[in-house]
């Protein structure tokens, strides 16, 4: 594998995809370029680019087929679309469909080097940060117990459960890395964005010719992983059909490419996750039993957040000190009151809740140390806290006894103010990445912007 992170530019003007490569030239990552979508899905199975810079018409596709494919194949990449003005509708669409963001035709290359340049940079830190669980909780020790059980056994069939933001794919990544086979591939498939056209395709591979569209044989995802790890992610979103066809496989490991009558053997070991109850939507009729029993050979139940409250104070410690590294700065620090409110709270998006309200805070207040009446609302809503812990007003009251506002609109209008201000400062006026650090739709940052008056 390679150590720098890459980024794949696919555009059918050639001397374009040059000119861009050249442009982008940097020692901190390596550019690999395509011409076609099936070359770009070769690539993107092979290399793993972190980033993608996709052109919107390519001669051998439809305009989003090979954003949906590349979504399957790589859901954790960021796919930027390149296209001309007169796409712009069809653009949107794709930032609908997975897109990370799009940009028009002429480039700045300035403007496209800032929008990959901090993915890639942070690349780096991903991987360690997949495979390194935080806390000392009795729960953590006896899941790492347990996975250390599970990936040098035998089983081929594993099913990981648990709510969604558990880390189920860190948990993946790590059976893999602990197993006989950490050397070979690790494929990721995300089902719930499978589309049951390309189950088969996108699964088997097909050969030359098999298909409207399929100019040359192409390896599916079975064969990428052949000696390996196939990682099923959201495996309860999969069709009753779908599931079917993926049943069959696992009853003997052996499948045919689309268009082949040559019978294939996959030495794989499958890992499916799911944030179900199998076993009640199975009762339901909306999953196969004897497909719940296939994948629940040897099952992993992952403890919800609040199930290991006493990691809290490590998994903030690390984030921060992550995003630190991320962003250039100091890492936030938490006085003791505002640890008892985290520490406290029942954390329904578990670890990738706690994670995303770092990163927020990273952003609002790089370097600071975050006491209470930093925190959002919902740290003080009694439906989420475990426990009655009230905000804390002489804080609030000490630091403005001097100039009071007329009113409490008005208070929370400057408020909200400098908060948006700091966003699109931290994100360079982005205003789609702005409101991914505040957490709310980029509709609804647009609708503060004009109540307040901003012009970004």
């Amino acid at each position: 594998m390679n150590s720098k992170p890459t980024l794949l530019i696919t555009d059918d003007e050639t001397r374009l995809a040059r000119s861009l490569e050249i442009a982008l030239t940097s020692n901190s990552y390596r550019i690999i370029t395509a011409h076609t979508a099936a070359d770009a899905i070769d690539l993107a199975i092979s290399e793993h680019p972190e980033v993608i810079l996709l052109d919107l018409k390519l001669p051998d596709s439809d305009h989003l087929n090979p954003l949906n494919k590349l979504k399957v194949i790589l859901p954790e990449s960021k796919i930027i679309m390149m296209s001309a003005h007169g796409d712009i509708q069809i653009a949107v669409e794709a930032v609908k469909q997975g897109a990370y963001d799009f940009i028009t035709k002429p480039f700045d290359v300035d403007v496209i080097r800032s929008r990959i340049t901090p993915w890639l940079e942070s690349s780096r830190e991903q991987v360690p940060e997949l495979r390194k669980f935080v806390g000392q909780s009795l729960a953590l020790k006896n899941l790492l117990e347990q996975i250390q059980l599970v990936a040098k056994s035998p089983a081929r069939n594993i099913l990981l459960k648990g709510e969604s933001g558990t880390g189920k794919t860190a948990i993946a990544h790590e059976i893999h890395c602990q197993s006989k086979c950490s050397d070979a591939p690790f494929i990721e498939v995300n089902c719930a964005a499978l589309p049951e056209s390309l189950l088969e395709s996108e699964l088997f591979g097909a050969e030359k010719g098999a298909y409207t569209g399929a100019y040359k044989r192409r390896k599916g995802l079975i064969e990428q992983a052949d000696g390996g790890t196939l990682f099923l992610d959201e495996i309860g979103e999969l069709s009753l059909p779908t599931q079917a066809k993926l049943l069959t496989f696992l009853e003997s490991y052996r499948y045919r490419s689309v268009g082949s009558e040559v019978e294939k053997n996959a030495d794989i070991r499958v890992i499916a996750a799911t944030n179900k109850d199998l076993q009640q939507a199975s009762e339901a009729g909306e999953f196969r039993a004897d497909l719940y029993f296939r994948l629940n050979i040897m099952p992993l139940t992952l403890p919800p957040l609040n199930h290991r409250l006493e990691d809290v104070p490590e998994l903030l410690e690390y984030f921060a000190e992550l995003m630190a590294k991320r962003q250039s700065t100091l890492p936030i620090q938490f006085d003791k009151e505002t640890l008892k409110v985290l520490s406290s709270f029942s954390w329904p998006g578990n670890i990738r809740e706690l994670r995303n309200i770092v990163e927020r805070l990273s952003v609002l207040y790089s370097g600071a140390l975050i006491t209470r009446n930093m925190l959002p609302v919902e740290f003080f809503d009694g439906n989420h806290a475990q426990s009655n812990v009230a905000p804390d007003l002489s804080q609030a009251e000490t630091s403005h006894t001097d100039e009071l506002p007329e009113s409490m609109d008005e208070y929370l209008a400057t408020a909200e103010r400098d908060i948006i201000l700091k966003a699109l400062k931290q994100t360079s006026g982005h205003k789609t990445k702005a409101a991914e650090l505040l957490n709310i739709s980029r509709h609804a940052f647009k609708r503060r912007l004009q109540k307040l008056g901003i012009d970004v």
